[in-house]
């Protein structure tokens, strides 16, 4: 029994999903693996990194990289131990703990972006400007009806 054609396109275009997310993870772990950095410890990097003062509470980390708060300790943990970002006290609140980027953290943020770009963000050359935000566009779509 052959699948009704809307039904073939759902499984195709979840196949794609697969395979691009994939290969561009396969990409960027090339990359992150060249400087003994995994992705979610470089993503919990690049939030500090953009966030004003690259300062956030643990909290926040953990929302924002989609990570468990005991996978975020485990995570601060190592890029303590490596020097690449600090826990200090909450200047407002003695109680809360803040993580800040260490000035090795965001050498480390600089010198990967580039590579980055080259090796992974550069396959979206393929598309010209409209075609990237009107794919930005479905993508951000799809992914709201997956918080539905």
């Amino acid at each position: 029994m052959r699948l009704p054609c809307a039904d073939r396109q759902h499984v195709v275009l979840s196949q794609l999903f697969k395979h691009i997310h994939g290969r561009l993870h396969d990409r960027m772990n090339t990359v992150l693996r060249e400087h003994n950095v995994n992705p979610v410890s470089f993503s919990a990097l690049t939030m500090l990194y953009s966030s004003p003062d690259s300062v956030l509470n643990p909290s926040d980390l953990a929302d924002s990289t989609g990570e468990s708060r005991a996978n975020v300790t485990r995570i601060c943990d190592e890029l303590v131990s490596r020097g690449l970002l600090s826990r200090e006290p909450n200047a407002e609140d003695r109680r809360r703990i803040d993580l800040r980027l260490a000035p090795d953290g965001a050498a480390l943020v600089e010198a990967l972006l580039p590579t980055l770009q080259l090796r992974v963000h550069s396959t979206y050359n393929v598309l010209n400007a409209k075609e990237k935000e009107q794919l930005e566009r479905l993508m951000k779509k799809v992914l709201g009806a997956l918080d539905q």
